[in-house]
């Protein structure tokens, strides 16, 4: 007969096991939240329908926003890529904010009208044939296109920059590796047995020489300062960074300092 000692140790064991075995099956789940386009959003959308693109990558549709400069044709490409729970529309109602450059807001797979599923292989090949399409199609030469990257958004940007030259980027809230942040949020599970989609930053990031810029978020929780603050001191380039006063990780972007201080990068 099982002492109640060793009952209680195969039992915490077991749910261990079972917790571990949840979390590596269903992690797309817990990284990636696909979201559709808000209802509230379709009227506001209707003025961008010209502005409306479809690529097709891998017998995937790909969907997004293009909005050219047409008076200033010479200005850069900002492309954009969003957060893990973002649908990336939304920034269509701060245009103005960046200027005279031309933007590119496209949704992962997933997302927005975006089909298939998300996946780091996806978002990496997707970004890279995007970024390709346009310095092909619509002439913007690589050194003429700034990227931006806001949360997981981050951690594509910094892939493309590794195989792309790129005039320069901007990472709002970045992370140096998914291993990393994992472990601040389930520090008892073997996180770098499990996780297939690592998204390894920090170990692009020497290579990359651009000039780049990080803004954070002194009261973010999900990705902490210090682990944005590790993939900025691996840069291989000039880089900037900046912690925002009394903003988290969701609400970094509704603070007037941090458009000051992208606004004030994007001018050099």
């Amino acid at each position: 007969m099982k002492s109640p000692l060793v009952s209680l140790f195969i039992l915490i064991t077991s749910f261990y096991v079972v917790v571990s075995g949840v979390l590596y099956v269903a992690q797309s789940s817990f990284i990636f939240f696909p979201r559709s386009i808000a209802a509230h959003q379709i009227s506001f959308l209707n003025q961008f329908k010209e502005n409306e693109i479809k690529l097709n990558h891998e017998g995937v549709s790909l969907h997004g926003w293009f909005i050219q400069n047409e008076s200033h044709p010479e200005s850069p490409l900002i492309i954009y890529y969003g957060g893990n729970a973002e649908e990336v529309s939304q920034n269509l109602h701060d245009l103005d904010k960046f200027g005279d450059y031309s933007m590119l807001f496209m949704n992962y797979r997933g997302y927005g009208k975006s089909e298939g599923r998300p996946s780091q292989y996806a978002l990496f090949a997707d970004a890279l044939f995007i970024f390709d399409h346009f310095s092909d199609q619509y002439q913007f030469q690589p050194e003429n296109i700034i990227i931006m990257g806001r949360s997981l958004g981050s951690a594509v940007a910094v892939h493309v920059a590794g195989q792309r030259q790129v005039k320069a980027m901007v990472l709002v809230t970045p992370f140096d590796n998914l291993v990393n942040v994992a472990k601040k949020h389930y520090p008892i599970f073997p996180i770098k047995l499990l996780l297939r989609h690592p998204f390894l930053s920090d170990s692009i990031a020497p290579n990359i020489t651009c000039p780049m810029l990080a803004v954070m978020g002194k009261e973010d929780r999900i990705i902490p300062n210090d682990l944005s603050m590790n993939l900025v001191e691996k840069w291989g380039g000039k880089r900037e960074s900046i912690i925002l006063e009394n903003v988290g990780h969701n609400t970094i972007s509704f603070s007037e300092e941090y458009w000051v201080a992208i606004q004030a990068f994007l001018s050099k």
